[in-house]
């Protein structure tokens, strides 16, 4: 991908459509090759120089060469610079692949340095120019790799991997919880529908309760036990509560009309959604990018997650909150649904103790 200029490449690093970018200066190859230049025009006349003093050129034509070389700016001394190529790497967009990006860009300010060192050599070579030892640097180091980065991992942030780590603690915990409300506030044990209505709603409430209470918990557990450095903590710990809401309100959803049975189900999706909360779309199976990552909740976790915690990202009403939303409603319309539909039946089933 090729941008205009630098504001357009940060703009795009910050709207994670690429996790590195290279720049090159405008003058790029005129700087790389100066030194070279410089070189092969000082020697030059030098050997001009000492062809006049040998009586090898007469003066007259001397001073006509002079003149021809002014006129073609060929007399103008050489202002040497080294050529700069900066490279910038998103490193709170995933670390996997901030990391690749700048292994790549690394080897590719490393080659520029080779090849444009092995252009030199092979220009003096040709021009059979002898090197000074004072020379040599500029020659073989002509290209100035500057590495900068963007949205820098902190200390004590879990190594760019913070959304993949707080990932299982919350979905775990989010099935615990629903298996604990679904025996907790069994509606078909109750005869009439208003008792039925009345348990759905306790079970809503605690839910709710439960989610807050163990969102609210965890980042606090992580910040004061583990040492995690949180950029705005009450930030995260409102969206880890909601996603727990979220995560319990489409397993009670599902549990209210399928009871035990459909637990095994959530514990396969973890199994099989833990490689896109850890590595980017480009490093997933081309299946998983073409028809599991737009719709799959725990991708949008983990990729919200990791800009509020990397990315100075606000928590606003997007995309992946309103995915929120709609388990949640589903969660709370299924769960009233089957009190209201779903017959009585006298039998119980207990927690294996």
């Amino acid at each position: 991908m090729k941008v205009d200029n630098e504001k357009d490449v940060r703009k795009g690093l910050d709207e994670q459509k690429y996790y590195g970018a290279a720049i090159f200066e405008k003058d790029f190859s005129k700087h790389a090759m100066s030194q070279t230049q410089k070189v092969v025009m000082d020697s030059k006349k030098q050997e001009m120089q000492d062809k006049v003093k040998s009586g090898e050129i007469p003066p007259e034509q001397a001073k006509q060469m002079q003149s021809q070389m002014a006129k073609s700016g060929a007399s103008q001394d050489i202002k040497v610079k080294r050529a700069e190529f900066k490279t910038i790497t998103n490193k709170g967009a995933n670390m996997q692949a901030s990391q690749i990006s700048s292994n790549v860009l690394k080897g590719i300010g490393d080659n520029l340095n080779k090849q444009t060192t092995q252009q030199s050599l092979d220009t003096l070579e040709k021009q059979d120019v002898k090197v000074s030892a004072n020379e040599i640097e500029g020659l073989t180091n002509p290209v100035k790799v500057a590495d900068k980065q963007v949205h820098k991992v902190k200390d004590h942030q879990g190594n760019g991997n913070a959304s993949f780590l707080m990932f299982m603690p919350v979905w775990i915990s989010s099935i615990v919880a629903s298996i604990l409300l679904f025996f907790a506030f069994r509606t078909s044990d109750n005869i009439k529908i208003s008792h039925r209505l009345i348990a759905s709603l306790g079970q809503l409430g605690v839910g709710v309760l439960t989610a807050f209470i163990g969102g609210f918990g965890y980042v606090y557990f992580m910040s004061a036990v583990q040492g995690f450095d949180f950029p705005d903590i009450n930030k995260i710990a409102v969206f880890v509560s909601i996603a727990l809401l979220e995560f319990i309100g489409l397993i009670l959803g599902v549990m209210t009309w399928l009871g035990m049975k459909s637990i095994p189900i959530f514990f396969i999706a973890m199994f099989f959604s833990m490689q896109l909360v850890m590595f980017p779309k480009q490093m997933l199976p081309k299946f998983y990018q073409d028809y599991i990552v737009s719709w799959n909740p725990f991708t949008h976790y983990g990729e919200y997650l990791r800009e509020l915690l990397y990315m100075n990202q606000p928590l606003e009403m997007n995309a992946t909150m309103w995915m929120f939303v709609g388990f949640i409603i589903f969660g709370i319309v299924s769960s009233i649904s089957a009190a209201m539909i779903r017959k009585h039946s006298g039998k119980r089933t207990e927690i294996p103790s």
